[in-house]
């Protein structure tokens, strides 16, 4: 059992909104900050992940990004990369300032793009005791490669406008964020549409679209780049039946590390949220930062 507390930090002048669970009858456990992925906020399954590894004496902190859920910020469902990651950081600040939980002992955990924040996170903070990434965006770039020639000149075009419509202080342009294959969506893969929309919960005001301007900024976020900075500890998991991000990005990141470990799972990318392939990864995540974090 945990204890779930309301927790806000600030994150460059903007509150962001963030949960605290602290397992019942440890005195100032370590502590694990999650993060979500493209477009997610923190109650997209993160808490059935939290309640696991506070069974195992682990505090837990998410968050939403700046712009995203309760955290403010406007325009709404702007997806900018490199202020994520100062929100990241923010949090990070914010949870070693916690007198509940032990600030030196802290991992960080991501899905999908959350996962390239992790790393890119780490690579920053050699305070980071433990890094997970479960099907991690590791090389965007790659991964925008797959679309096509045609999506990519339509994105860019949307992102652009969007881009000016924002210099001028006209309302945002929106990009569908999932779309089934053949709709124009930022992620449109097999699995997408249903993996992705059965993570939001019943009456979310969460609205299935981005920033078009978010667009612009997406594949120049390339997590392997600075994967060989990572000090902690890491755990890499990836799927090899995931449509949205290549396994081989994956063991490609893995061989820059210095101190990784690689799983590979038959699953798709949106499988590790939902059982039984949840309890599978989230065992294993436990297993490792209870270790780590010891």
């Amino acid at each position: 059992m945990s204890t779930i507390e309301p927790s806000h930090f600030d994150s460059h002048g903007l509150d962001c909104a963030g949960k605290l669970y602290l397992p019942d009858g440890v005195e100032r456990p370590p502590v694990v900050v999650m993060g979500h992925g493209l477009g997610g906020q923190q109650d997209f399954r993160l808490p059935a992940f939290a309640e696991r590894f506070a069974k195992r004496g682990l505090a837990v902190f998410t968050f939403d990004y700046r712009y995203w859920g309760e955290s403010a910020g406007a325009p709404r469902q702007l997806l900018d990369p490199q202020k994520q990651k100062q929100d990241w950081h923010a949090a990070l600040a914010h949870v070693r300032s916690l007198p509940e939980v032990d600030g030196t002992h802290v991992a960080i955990w991501g899905s999908s793009f959350g996962g390239a924040h992790v790393i890119q996170v780490a690579a920053d903070d050699h305070s980071v005791r433990a890094v997970v990434a479960q099907v991690l965006a590791a090389d965007t770039a790659s991964a925008v490669k797959g679309f096509g020639f045609g999506y990519i000149v339509k994105s860019t075009l949307y992102g652009l406008t969007d881009a000016l419509r924002g210099a001028f202080g006209v309302s945002p342009l929106y990009f569908p964020l999932v779309g089934r294959p053949g709709i124009d969506a930022v992620m449109n893969t097999p699995e997408c549409w249903d993996g992705y929309l059965g993570l939001v919960p019943e009456g979310s005001t969460w609205k299935n679209q981005v920033t078009a301007r978010s667009l612009l900024t997406l594949p120049l976020y390339r997590a392997t780049r600075v994967a060989d900075q990572v000090m902690a500890p890491t755990l890499l998991m990836g799927g090899t039946r995931d449509s949205l991000v290549s396994i081989e990005d994956i063991r490609k990141m893995a061989i820059k590390m210095r101190d990784v470990t690689l799983k590979e799972y038959d699953c798709d990318h949106f499988e590790p949220y939902y059982p039984p392939m949840f309890d599978t990864f989230a065992q294993e995540q436990a297993d490792f930062q209870v270790e780590k974090l010891a």
